[in-house]
């Protein structure tokens, strides 16, 4: 099930408010990473606890939103009007700043070979989000009760120390089998300074289920070895070389009358013309 929570560029210095219908004018400035029930730790490592702010459930959709009006109801009745959770915002610069304060202890707990993740998540916070930085949580599924776990997670960030914490069960994580590190330590998603991960990223931590060329073979000569079109003189050696095969096997028997000699003259012909008609056609351009 997906339980998104997301890392906003923002103006405002506080979550929109469905009264104030400023959901309207929100998104279309900045980026925006995505990430799944979780925070990732690069976002973490933008905040502290004295960022953490309250929004009303009720206010996650503008209340002229006609569109939204089934949402706004089923809020009420889910949550009612007064009901709040967590959020976290900042200021980008800020934020930069932690990030740069943060990064050699953040890198001698997760590991060296992250650095070029972070120091793009970096970047990409600095030329690709407005003023503010907007972590909104209410996708968790425990938004309403998520105040104390967060007030711990990001208590955790100034005193990280490798292999203490929640390190080994990150180190775990990046480590599983068709895992991506660059989506597990800062999500994904675009600004407009770019897709994230970027290209530079994807190629030093492939996604999952990419797979590299074989040395010596690009993909595209590949491509088309495995698509080159056949000549109409193919399928007449293929039939000859069936028709020799069977004529060898009633030969064999004819002589013999030994089914299994006749079997083994047929193998013997087969695998002969077989390879016989691989190395007469050659590869073709």
């Amino acid at each position: 099930m997906s339980h998104p929570v997301f890392l906003s560029s923002s103006s405002l210095p506080r979550m929109p408010e469905g009264s104030r219908n400023e959901w309207h004018g929100f998104f279309g400035h900045g980026g925006e990473l995505e990430a799944n029930a979780f925070f990732p730790l690069f976002w973490r490592t933008l905040f502290s606890v004295d960022d953490i702010r309250h929004a009303k459930f009720i206010d996650e959709h503008d209340v002229d939103d006609e569109s939204a009006a089934v949402e706004r109801e089923e809020s009420l009745q889910d949550f009612g009007a007064d009901a709040t959770y967590p959020y976290l915002v900042t200021g980008k610069q800020t934020a930069l700043a932690r990030l740069a304060s943060r990064r050699e202890r953040v890198l001698a707990a997760v590991g060296e070979r992250y650095r070029p993740i972070y120091d793009g998540f970096a970047a990409l916070i600095e030329h690709g989000f407005e003023d503010h930085v907007l972590l909104r949580t209410s996708g968790l599924p425990d938004a309403a009760d998520a105040e104390d776990w967060l007030r711990a997670d990001l208590a955790s960030i100034d005193t990280l120390e490798a292999g203490r914490g929640e390190m080994p069960a990150l180190a775990k994580d990046l480590g599983a089998h068709g895992a991506n590190p660059v989506w597990l330590l800062s999500g994904t998603g675009s600004t407009d300074a770019g897709a994230w991960p970027t290209e530079e990223l994807q190629a030093l931590f492939p996604l999952p289920g990419r797979k590299k060329p074989k040395p010596g073979i690009d993909a595209p000569s590949a491509e088309k070895m495995a698509s080159r079109p056949k000549s109409w003189i193919d399928p007449m050696l293929e039939w000859l070389a069936a028709f020799v095969a069977a004529g060898a096997a009633l030969g064999a028997y004819w002589r013999t009358q030994s089914v299994w000699l006749a079997v083994l003259a047929f193998l013997v012909a087969a695998v002969g013309l077989g390879f016989g008609l691989v190395k007469l056609r050659g590869p073709r351009a």
